[in-house]
């Protein structure tokens, strides 16, 4: 039996569908739902819990999951119509289902009853080994959990911890801020203010000394309470440039942070003393990056006179890694950014790639030992993060993706795909996009805000950036240049980029040791000037800024402009505009008078901001819905 929804016709195995000659391609999670439209109706009506409890199973699933999942497969097969919800029960499918012919069913019976023995004999196997490894004393299985919500919330989680049964939880909105205190999942405001970001990292000693990074009148601060919340003791300043530093008490006076004293210096552990005020560098250990290159520790947690660190390289690459005295370990390398890991005295918990919980049993010697993870809990349909031990219970948190979507200043274009987009670009007419998946990433192609290519593909490569060159699909990241051919990443070059640009003619790429040119000849990049950064594409010609001159350059070397300000540029209806961060909000400035052009409401994400026809896209947050859990081992 074959179906066809909207015109497009499904193969055997539901994988791809085809209409002329469009291609789409469907996540496993698709196959499923569709699976159930197909078998379990006459009608094509299945209702929400079915499709929930079968396409999820055990997996944590949010209110927003199976929403997300129609929406999706509305866009792909481009038809509202044929998904209808029906009352808020369950949707109903319009497809069609088509017989194969009689002569085509006769050419196939024996092959059918052929493999239908071979599926017999291998199932009779399998259930043969099963019971075999079923019996065996040496059988590992996971542990047994149960998973309690002790938070929820619709705004983003910053940072939580915990003090005498009680839940200090800090909170982003779109346009304001919160501190709950929850007990027995009763959230009760104790300070708010009204833009987002006013208060981030919380970390509180066993004592009741409570360390907490906030913003105040555009300041950055750190503050000091004799308990959470109350009776404010002491006060740093500290950068701007530092979002989100991180925070882990040594005993009830001193904490290590994260932090910079230079803006532009590398973010990395310190140590305050509350006693004598001062804060000092860390120094019997040894946090230099290898190469001398910037980085930010952006998670620290101590342990044995060591400090673990999710430490981000100038390349956006992130690593989970241990340091002491003047050794180091790399344990794990991550395709997306995590916000924290758990460590208690005996254990390291962290999510992995495929979005599974973690765990490395802890030695005394961890430079030494074998830090091979085991699994703690299997894969999840919602997004989880921020794994934390607090007075010795583990926590995370479902559905806190610093989820990133695509939106336009006029209001009129939104655009999110699977776990949040990381990139994108519009070229020639085609806005292409690069978004993460659980398990790899997701690319996927529209034109005239319709879906024309989708290809999603399993990876642990660290990719960052997508670029459209003469009808391919090239992606760039810490691991290198890749050209897409078919769903494989075929690589291009080892160049490590901080920025790949195209304009559909023309492909340069910026990286730490200058700008570089694609031969498209010789498939091959060659360096073109070694002061070169700001990479940006024009519609007619590849631009970057040269640093000795700050004049805007072409790959000829020829002078473009002489801006007044050079920082993130881009160009819009034929004009090249300075785009920069202002409190809440972004300001879009003529380069050479720097008059306004438009302003934004938000902060623009990940430096990303491009023309579209008459609008502007940029990267900006999604809506969340946020719980946090306990995870209780049985």
């Amino acid at each position: 039996m074959r179906y066809k929804i909207n015109g497009f016709l499904l193969s055997d195995n539901l994988a791809t569908a085809e209409k002329g000659k469009e291609t789409i391609r469907l996540t496993q999670q698709e196959i499923d739902a569709l699976k159930l439209f197909f078998n379990l109706s006459d009608n094509g009506f299945v209702d929400t819990l079915t499709l929930e409890s079968k396409v999820w199973g055990e997996q944590i699933v949010t209110q927003n999951s199976l929403r997300k999942l129609i929406s999706g497969l509305r866009l792909k097969f481009g038809d509202k119509e044929s998904f209808k919800n029906i009352r808020g029960k369950g949707y109903q499918l319009s497809f069609e289902a088509l017989e194969q012919a009689e002569e085509h069913q006769a050419i196939n019976r024996k092959p059918k009853i052929l493999l239908t023995l071979v599926f017999l004999i291998s199932i009779f196997v399998l259930a043969t080994l099963f019971s075999n490894v079923t019996t065996n004393d040496d059988v590992v299985s996971l542990p047994k959990a149960s998973i309690q919500t002790v938070f929820e919330s619709k705004d983003y989680i910053l940072d939580y911890a915990t003090h005498n049964g009680a839940l200090y939880v800090t909170t982003r909105g779109k346009k304001s801020s919160s501190v709950y205190k929850t007990v027995n999942r009763q959230n009760k405001e104790i300070l708010s203010a009204d833009f987002p970001g006013a208060f981030r990292g919380i970390e509180i000693h066993s004592s009741g000394r409570t360390v907490m990074h906030v913003i105040e009148d555009k300041k950055c601060k750190i503050r000091v309470y004799e308990k959470p919340i109350e009776n404010l003791i002491d006060e740093v300043s500290c950068n701007r440039q530092n979002a989100f530093p991180s925070f882990d008490w040594i005993d009830e006076n001193q904490f290590y942070v994260s932090f910079n004293v230079v803006p532009t210096a590398s973010i990395r552990p310190f140590v305050y003393n509350l006693e004598t005020k001062r804060i000092d560098k860390v120094t019997d250990i040894n946090f230099n990056s290898e190469d001398d290159t910037r980085f930010i520790d952006a998670f620290i947690k101590s342990y044995n006179g060591g400090l673990f660190s999710l430490r981000e390289d100038h390349l956006d690459q992130m690593s989970l890694m241990y340091f002491k005295d003047q050794q180091r370990k790399s344990i794990y390398k991550y395709r997306a950014k995590p916000y924290s890991i758990a460590v208690s005295k005996d254990k390291l918990v962290f999510v992995g790639n495929n979005n599974e919980l973690l765990q490395v049993e802890l030695s005394d010697d961890v430079v030494s030992q074998n830090m091979k993870p085991s699994l703690l809990l299997a894969p999840q349909a919602a997004k989880i993060d921020d794994p934390l031990f607090l007075e010795s219970e583990l926590y995370f948190s479902t559905g806190n993706s610093s989820k990133m979507v695509i939106d336009s200043s006029s209001g009129n274009f939104n655009y999110s795909l699977e776990n949040g987009v990381r990139d994108f670009t519009y070229t020639e007419g085609m806005l292409s996009v690069l978004a993460f998946t659980n398990t790899g990433y997701a690319i996927e192609q529209l034109k005239d805000n319709k879906v024309v290519s989708s290809v999603y593909f399993d990876s642990i490569l660290n990719l960052r950036q997508i670029a459209y060159f003469k009808d391919e699909v090239y992606l760039a990241g810490a691991s290198g240049i890749y050209k897409l051919e078919g769903n494989t990443p075929v690589l291009v070059s080892e160049l490590q980029p901080v920025e790949l640009v195209s304009n559909g003619s023309c492909m340069i790429v910026e990286t730490k040791d200058g700008i570089f040119d694609f031969n498209d000849g010789s498939s091959n990049f060659q360096k073109i000037l070694t002061q070169g950064w700001r990479a940006f594409a024009s519609e007619k010609e590849c631009l970057f800024v040269d640093k000795l001159s700050d004049e805007i350059t072409n790959t000829k070397r020829e002078s473009v402009a002489k801006p007044i300000m050079t920082k993130l540029l881009f160009e819009h209806q034929g004009k090249i505009y300075h785009w920069h961060l202002s409190g809440s909000k972004t300001v879009v400035t003529d380069i050479e008078t720097g008059e306004v052009y438009t302003e934004i409401a938000e902060r623009v994400l990940n430096k990303k901001m491009v023309s579209y026809n008459d609008d502007i896209l940029y990267l900006g947050h999604d809506e969340v819905n946020t719980s946090i859990k306990k995870l209780i081992l049985n």
